[in-house]
């Protein structure tokens, strides 16, 4: 559960950054030439993935802690794509490797 809510976090955070006139492009993923064409639908979707985001995470650790721990990751989320998104190191292969291994240590650890 922890996995899917980083997921759609960062899912949510990069079609906002995506949308963003400071984004340097490196179209990496192919959703930052959709997001450029499609404005106003990928903020949409962005902020209804961040708010469901939002609303699994008060539901899995409870309101509180919930919207701490979300907040908390969306601080994370959005520091490392503003700083990997532009050195190029968000690719398919890299974010492949990093939800495998999420997943993995959720499943197997905890």
């Amino acid at each position: 559960m922890v996995t899917l809510i980083s997921l759609l976090t960062f899912i949510a955070f990069y079609l906002l950054y995506g949308t963003s006139k400071k984004m340097a492009f490196v179209g990496e993923l192919g959703s930052e030439k959709w997001a450029g064409e499609y404005k106003k639908i990928a903020q949409l979707t962005g902020l209804a993935l961040m708010i469901f985001s939002l609303g699994l995470s008060c539901f899995y650790w409870g309101l509180g802690s919930g919207t701490f721990s979300f907040l908390v990751l969306l601080m994370t989320v959005a520091s490392l794509v503003i700083l990997l998104a532009p050195l190029r190191f968000l690719n398919y292969r890299f974010l492949g490797i990093l939800f495998l291994c999420a997943v993995f240590f959720e499943t197997f650890l905890f």
